[in-house]
């Protein structure tokens, strides 16, 4: 198997013999029929269950169906993915068992909590599997990041730290309800990785019941934490910190390290989406400093931290920062995954963002460019994250004064997010503000405006009154209604943008400073002039 194609264990068994590494070929899973069958050579009948050669092919088969021919390289891909895991779950398995009944190296009781981590990957492959069977919009768009939380899940299971805490089903007050959480915790997290809220929602329910019945604290933690990003899935970020804070406290009684960092990464990620980006900094900031610690520097859970606290700097227009926290995750992707990969494409994707506010426009260009060919590589053209890059370069071919190249692209994108996501996804939104800002930069100032209304539509609907992509729309609208001289409409809503940066960015952002000086513009238009002069002062005490 290529390296670059899945995550790269690393054994934290010193002391125990458990060497474990990436299977390299399917004849690492193997075992020769020619030999007497041993006691741990019949994983494979396990994952034959789940993935067998009929199943492989019937998703396969539907996968083309829903994709397309343009996205062929993508079923591929996840098809070989699929086959990654499953190879390193058996071989995983083989090991494990062998270095307990042959070599007698792993003791006995370690061997039962790897084996229970184990059969915890096993659900959730089974889970997406059956997803897959279905596949609709919202799992295909999600397909990598389940498969990636499979492959984390495993690697897991090599801590030694982690299996500390798996106690066997009959270690707790309730065997069966034990059993039963973990089950359901695994389908429910993968759901929610596929971005299927509502059947999730269920699970959930379920598994925090279990969880408490069965009296074990790991469980209940790895519920919440789960319920947690449930909230942050379909954006009721109050609730996903109800979830999560209570998890948090007991990871940190119990002295669970990673779901202490799960717990601290959900929390941060609620802050930041509802706009407290000060204890999203502080949540966060531990978050990858608890991974750091956990899985070492160079792993894909702290490449996901770093890109995490990226996006809170961009937030907060300190590009700088926030270049040097996707470099790091880009760094760590690439090795892991590999230059192509859907993973490491988002790093090349937030990286033209952070270039464009450095006002590095040439390097903007570069990155997205750079996404859009790995994403036609590993995706297909016709891809909703390939559609999403080309939306975004837009914005800098405008930029550099190449609106018909930017419209072209854009009319892509848009044909692109409204078949595979469906016209009411917020990806859509993105593609509407930018044929907005096409037509504004060709003066076609009422065109502009529709295509705005239609954004501002969809992001009221999608992300809520109080989010800086409205805002970013309601400014644009604020500027259009100044072009056409009517300047109360433009105050109106250059005030509303205004309003939502203040309360999410603070007074002193840059970006907000932005909204005072279109404010001092539009009532110097309407030559209110001691107005206009507020607002330009106070967009000049502003660094």
């Amino acid at each position: 198997m290529n390296k670059a194609r899945s995550v790269k264990f690393r054994s934290v068994f010193m002391g125990l013999g458990l060497t474990l590494g990436v299977a390299l070929s399917a004849g690492a899973c193997a075992h020769n029929r020619n030999e007497p069958a041993g006691a741990c050579d019949d994983f494979d009948l396990d994952v034959e269950r789940v993935w067998s050669s009929t199943k492989r092919r019937e998703i396969r088969t539907g996968l083309e169906t829903f994709a397309g021919e343009s996205q062929q390289v993508n079923v591929e891909r996840i098809i070989t993915k699929m086959d990654d895991i499953t190879k390193d779950w058996v071989m995983m398995s083989r090991r494990a068992c062998k270095d307990t009944v042959e070599r007698q190296t792993m003791p006995k009781e370690i061997y039962v909590r790897v084996s229970l981590c184990l059969n915890t990957a096993l659900v959730q492959q089974r889970t997406l599997i059956t997803q897959l069977e279905a596949v609709d919009r919202t799992s295909y768009e999600h397909i990598d990041r389940a498969m990636l939380d499979i492959a984390e899940h495993i690697a897991t299971c090599q801590n030694q730290a982690v299996l500390a805490y798996y106690k066997q089903p009959e270690e707790t007050v309730d065997a069966e309800a034990a059993k039963e959480a973990d089950d359901k915790t695994a389908e429910a997290r993968m759901l929610i990785a596929l971005g299927k809220s509502d059947q999730a929602s269920v699970l959930l329910s379920e598994a925090s019941f279990a969880a408490e019945k069965s009296g074990d604290e790991r469980r209940k933690i790895d519920a919440k934490v789960a319920a947690c990003h449930h909230g942050v899935l379909i954006g009721q970020y109050d609730a996903a910190l109800g979830q999560g804070r209570p998890a948090l406290t007991a990871a940190q009684k119990l002295g669970y390290a990673i779901g202490e960092a799960d717990a601290l990464t959900c929390i941060g990620t609620a802050e930041l989406r509802s706009g407290d980006y000060e204890d999203a900094r502080r949540d966060l900031e531990a978050a990858l400093k608890q991974r750091e610690s956990f899985f070492g520097a160079d792993h894909p859970r702290v490449a996901d931290a770093a890109n995490r606290l990226g996006n809170l700097e961009t937030a907060m227009a300190n590009y700088r920062a926030a270049h040097d926290l996707y470099m790091r995750a880009l760094d760590i992707w690439t090795k892991t995954f590999g230059a192509d990969d859907p993973i490491t494409s988002r790093a090349y994707h937030n990286l033209g963002l952070a270039h464009i506010g450095l006002e590095d426009i040439d390097g903007a260009a570069a990155w997205y460019q750079k996404a859009i060919s790995a994403e036609t590589n590993s995706l297909g053209k016709d891809h909703p994250a390939t559609a999403l890059s080309e939306a975004n370069y837009a914005d800098v071919l405008l930029m550099q004064d190449r609106a018909d190249d930017a419209y072209e692209l854009l009319q892509h994108a848009l044909e692109v997010q409204e078949r595979t996501l469906g016209p009411g996804h917020p990806e859509v939104a993105f593609s509407y503000q930018g044929i907005g800002d096409v037509w504004a930069s060709r003066k076609g100032w009422d065109t502009a405006l529709e295509w705005y209304e239609k954004a501002l539509t969809l992001r009221k609907l999608a992300l809520g009154e109080n989010h800086l992509e409205t805002a970013r729309t309601l400014d644009a609208m604020g500027t259009a209604y100044l072009k056409l001289k009517k300047y109360d409409e433009a105050i109106e809503y250059t005030r509303k943008a205004m309003e939502i940066r203040e309360r999410l960015l603070g007074p002193n952002s840059i970006i907000t400073a932005m909204s005072y000086y279109n404010l001092g513009l539009a009532y110097e238009k309407r030559k209110a002039f001691k107005d206009a002069l507020q607002w330009y002062e106070k967009s000049l005490t502003i660094e």
